[in-house]
């Protein structure tokens, strides 16, 4: 059995060296940043990463920034709604706006 377990271990390192490092930045969460912060990193980036109250990590992304979006119009169907996180500083960070 050890010959085997020698022979499984080599593909499981070489899979794990192939898959490189993770980009840390797109890991850390709104949860440890200023609001202003994460609106800075959803405007650059597009996107963010927060933990919800419920404990879920979810990504956020496909909303005009929160700089741009008081401009945003949606026309009479639709309706602006806020995209909220919650960041070290503030439960209702308003980091984006987008139409529903």
């Amino acid at each position: 059995m050890k010959h085997l377990s020698i022979l499984l271990i080599p593909p499981i390192i070489a899979a794990t060296m192939v898959a490189g490092p993770v980009d840390a930045q797109a890991q850390q969460l709104t949860n440890s940043m200023t609001c202003e912060r994460a609106k800075a990193t959803y405007e650059r980036q597009g996107r963010v990463t927060t933990r919800t109250r419920s404990g879920s990590v979810l990504p956020i992304y496909g909303g005009v920034p929160a700089s741009e979006g008081r401009t945003l119009y949606c026309g009479q169907e639709r309706v602006r709604n806020t995209v909220r996180v919650i960041t070290s500083d503030n439960k209702r960070c308003v980091i984006a706006y987008r139409c529903s």
